[in-house]
């Protein structure tokens, strides 16, 4: 019982860390010895707010007290079919609802009394799970939009119910030893890898393999040495795509740069009492670049990690100190207003009120654009 709730405390983790796994580079803010580095645009395709809805048939393999070739396809070979609908939250992580329905059968030779015995039974089963997704592709390279073939690793936590009978027959007689009628459940963990090729933007097509154990010894109705029945699913797989996609950024990407405190040169520092005013900015510019500042304090003087943890933010973050004041802005500028304002707008949806975009020129605190 410890293990099944470990594992099920293990699982939701699992589905519920939702990171945004990309990488990105820093921008080089340092003062008039360095000139701004010229990059290059990258549009960067996403899968996360999609859903993704299939179909799923092949054979299952049964392995427990009455399959003497263990996983090997002999007397326990079932055909089972369903369908899964998966909601995509980023583009390594998602959660999927998959129901299945299958047969069930295995079989024992052996002997009673010196005369040949043959153990049979026979059945189906109902399977419904919650599974999380992990794109391992897109986990060990960013995803793009020409991407065409996945790998991925599932596990999940589920329910199976079952119906089965068991017959014994000795010397060509049947009987029927003691068993539970009717409909029996247990907890199903299912873990597996899978490939996936997209066909097209929304058609997709693939092969799973999962390893199912039921916590029952009673799924073949014979109680013995295994106390998990197992039921192995070689599943082939048709899917669509359907739903919105979260907006791409287009990122003006520039070289990476390690600062860690920015000091820039002075500037002359705007009154508490006075506002700033808004300044009209060209909306694409050679002269200014614009960031993205998550806040300021005047009174704490946070570290970067502690900054980036407190407001859950996974991109690169600079600290700069000028007057006792610590700002806190995101490690990249672009060129493009507009680009600035999508991954402002992106920060306020995620809670961060404070953010705002912000202009420098040749490196250095301009003004500040209200947004």
């Amino acid at each position: 019982m410890r293990f099944i709730l470990r594992y099920t405390a293990f699982v939701f983790v699992l589905v519920f860390l939702q990171s945004d796994l990309f990488a990105q580079s820093l921008s080089n803010y340092g003062g008039s010895d360095h000139a701004p580095i010229q990059g290059k645009k990258v549009n960067k395709g996403t899968l996360a707010g999609t859903w993704e809805a299939g179909a799923m048939l092949g054979p299952d393999f049964y392995y427990g007290d009455l399959n003497t070739k263990k996983f090997l396809p002999n007397r326990s070979t079932s055909a089972a079919g369903g369908a899964f609908v998966m909601r995509q939250f980023t583009n390594v992580i998602g959660l999927k609802g998959q129901l299945l329905f299958g047969g069930l059968h295995g079989s024992k030779d052996g002997q009673e009394g010196g005369l040949p015995v043959n153990w049979t039974f026979k059945g189906f089963f109902l399977d419904f799970t919650i599974n999380s997704v992990f794109n391992l592709s897109n986990l060990v390279s960013p995803y793009h939009d020409g991407r065409r073939f996945f790998v991925y690793g599932t596990v999940g936590l589920g329910v199976n119910a079952w119906s089965t009978t068991l017959t014994k027959g000795i010397n060509g007689e049947l009987t029927y030893p003691p068993q539970n009628n009717g409909f029996q459940a247990g907890l199903v963990l299912p873990f597996g890898f899978g490939l996936q090729y997209a066909i097209t933007p929304k058609i997709s097509a693939g092969a799973e393999l999962t390893v199912r154990t039921v916590f029952s010894d009673n799924v073949d109705q014979t109680i013995g040495g295994f106390k998990c029945d197992i039921v192995n699913f070689l599943a082939f797989t048709a899917s669509y795509r359907f739903g919105t996609p979260k907006k791409k950024l287009n990122v003006q990407e520039y070289g990476y740069s390690s600062p860690v405190t920015y000091q820039p040169a002075p500037v002359p520092v705007t009154p508490p009492d006075r506002a700033e005013e808004k300044i009209p900015i060209p909306q694409a510019s050679g002269v200014y670049d614009y960031v993205v500042q998550i806040c300021a304090f005047s009174k704490h003087n946070y570290t970067v990690a502690w900054v980036k943890k407190h407001y859950r933010v996974s991109m690169p973050v600079i600290k700069e100190s000028e007057n006792g004041l610590n700002r806190y802005i995101i490690g990249h500028n672009y060129k493009d207003i507009n680009s600035a304002k999508e991954l402002c707008d992106r920060l306020r949806k995620q809670g961060i009120s404070d953010a705002w975009v912000i202009a420098y020129q040749n490196g250095m605190r301009h003004h500040v654009v209200i947004y």
